[in-house]
């Protein structure tokens, strides 16, 4: 009888157990759902800035996983189209030489450079700070080109450009040049600045200084004019050379160089002058002028390769 008794209590001592130990697997397994979707949405919003445009350099990268280099170029590209502050995506395990190529990525400025021309001036960046863990998680965060508050005086000088310049008897072609016009007529180069020490942080190389203090550098004009580029709803992306930097414009069914800063040349007797020399150009245009400043990789700049 006491055999028989003890047999019982094992097994209803084993019943138990199992129930604890399945009851703590389901607990354990929720939670870890719950932690994989954190990270998956990290509960980021895109703002107002976002493009969400596909280029046949850079595209939209779904998810928080990077399987190779092309995925780790479309990401930064994610990250800073959306507007984000900051991001952290995943290696994928199988991918051996994830972390080293992260690395010779964000160390490069010129490659953020290129990728950051994509994306609307207020989503772009001065710098950009990377954590890497070992287990192969990358954390991206921005310290932004512009304040919030330069971003709101923008808007609203930009609102008021628009609202007292723009015809709406003209075409978009005709406007565009109303507000290149604009620019040029009320901004003066920035002869302090050297070429070989260009500090993306002074207002003469962003819009603020463009149009707030009437001066500016090639950067300047360039993302000036992308505003009311954005404006007019036409699509558009800046590009750059190794010395330099212009607009290049989606028009009537063609790509087209557009440049500010050339189109505002410093004269010997300090007089204001302006042309339309680099006005909504082709690139064989571009390219017989052989002015050695907008020499630009065809690699990166696909669409301008007309």
């Amino acid at each position: 009888m006491k055999k028989v008794l003890d047999f019982i209590i094992c097994i209803v001592i084993i019943v138990l157990c199992g129930f604890l130990i399945y009851e703590n697997k389901e607990k354990f397994i929720m939670l870890k759902d719950i932690v994989l979707k954190t990270h998956s949405s990290q509960n980021l919003k895109s703002n107002e800035y976002k493009k969400g445009i596909n280029y046949e350099f850079v595209k939209i990268h779904e998810g928080d996983t990077v399987k190779n280099k092309e995925d780790i170029k479309n990401t930064l590209y994610t990250y800073l189209d959306s507007g984000w502050d900051k991001y952290t995506f995943s290696c994928d395990k199988n991918y051996s030489s994830c972390i080293t190529d992260v690395k010779l990525v964000v160390d490069s400025n010129n490659y953020l450079t290129d990728i950051s021309n994509y994306v609307h001036p207020f989503n772009t960046f001065n710098k950009i700070n990377t954590q890497i863990t070992k287990a192969g998680n990358i954390t991206l965060e921005k310290t932004k080109r512009y304040s919030k508050e330069e971003i709101d005086k923008l808007n609203e000088k930009v609102n008021q450009i628009y609202n007292e310049n723009y015809d709406s008897s003209k075409n978009v072609k005709e406007n565009i040049k109303i507000f290149h016009d604009y620019i040029i007529n009320n901004t003066k180069y920035d002869k302090t600045f050297k070429k070989d020490q260009i500090d993306y942080t002074s207002l003469s190389s962003n819009a603020y200084g463009v149009l707030f203090n009437g001066l500016g550098i090639c950067t300047g004009y360039t993302e000036a004019m992308q505003l009311f580029l954005e404006k007019l709803n036409v699509k558009n992306y800046r590009i750059s050379s190794s010395t330099h930097e212009w607009n290049l414009v989606y028009i009537e069914g063609k790509w087209l160089h557009l440049d500010l800063t050339w189109d505002d040349p410093l004269v010997s007797d300090g007089s204001d002058t302006i042309t339309d020399k680099y006005f909504l150009i082709d690139t064989n245009t571009l390219k017989s002028f052989d002015d050695g400043e907008h020499e630009f990789d065809s690699e990166t700049y696909k669409e301008a390769n007309n």
